[in-house]
């Protein structure tokens, strides 16, 4: 048989399957998102993370700098809080290439790639359900913050722009550990090279000191990396007064890595067998 004959028989059992279209891939998203989530809600230790750590994070940092940084004029539990969410969503996304290659190793993946489910909704599902996660956390992390003195001076419209930019920081997170996990396929080895990019990307940031405490030489750096762009564009906002400006780089720095972290995700996903 002709390998283009191949090809439409192929599409023709697919569309009769009906994996393709939109809303099929809409619904199968929502089912395995839900399957995630049900799992999560059985792991105490997700539920540890996603209340304790943030917090905890938070109020040891407010509580051993903020006298050292009003020497500096800066609000310690207001300039903080953005990093320390960021920092919940970065381990919240490394939570789901440990979940993704947890389903590599029992077959779900593959089971799912010869079932007719939409190819859309394995990925799908998983960024819904972490985004679950992420305005859970997020949410948790706002309101315990006020004990320290935080308080968002924003309004509505700031407030859905927050939340909006850890969820672009979220998807953008899990799209890069999604192909290190089809990459690595072993939990362990996620474990370790996933936490690599954390001392650069967080610690090296504008999130917990201000760029001017850094060497001049590195400034440049520290000012212009994704995370310091974002925090900033989060203060903004939380502040009340949105600085359009980091708030548009924050959007290109993350929506440029979510589309190659997406292409090289899915082009690890066909090989998965």
């Amino acid at each position: 048989m002709m390998p283009g004959v191949m090809q439409r028989k192929a599409e023709a059992m697919v569309l009769a399957r009906q994996e393709r279209g939109v809303r099929r891939a809409i619904a199968d998203s929502i089912t395995l998102a839900g399957r995630h989530l049900l799992r999560l809600t059985r792991m105490p230790i997700v539920i540890v993370s996603v209340v304790l750590f943030p917090i905890l994070f938070f109020g040891c940092f407010v509580l051993a700098l903020s006298g050292l940084m009003a020497q500096q004029a800066v609000d310690y539990a207001q300039y903080l809080l953005p990093v320390i969410n960021l920092q919940a969503m970065f381990f919240t996304s490394l939570g789901a290439a440990l979940t993704l290659t947890n389903d590599l190793k029992i077959g779900m993946i593959q089971r799912c790639k010869v079932m007719p489910v939409s190819r859309v909704s394995v990925l799908g599902g998983l960024v819904l359900a972490y985004w679950g996660r992420a305005v859970v956390a997020t949410t948790l992390l706002l309101l315990m913050a006020m004990m320290f003195g935080f308080r968002f001076g924003g309004g509505p419209l700031d407030l859905l722009g927050y939340y909006g930019l850890v969820l672009m920081f979220v998807t953008a997170n899990v799209a890069g550990y999604v192909g290190l996990a089809f990459k690595l396929k072993q939990s362990k080895l996620v474990d370790a090279v996933g936490t690599i990019p954390y001392a650069p990307l967080l610690l090296m940031s504008s999130g917990f000191s201000p760029v001017e405490n850094f060497p001049v030489w590195m400034q440049p750096v520290v000012q212009y990396q994704p995370v310091s762009v974002t925090t900033e564009a989060m203060r903004s906002l939380v502040s009340g007064s949105p600085d359009v400006s980091a708030i548009l780089g924050s959007v290109l720095w993350l929506g440029g890595l979510l589309v190659v972290f997406s292409i090289l995700s899915i082009r690890l996903y066909r090989d998965v067998v």
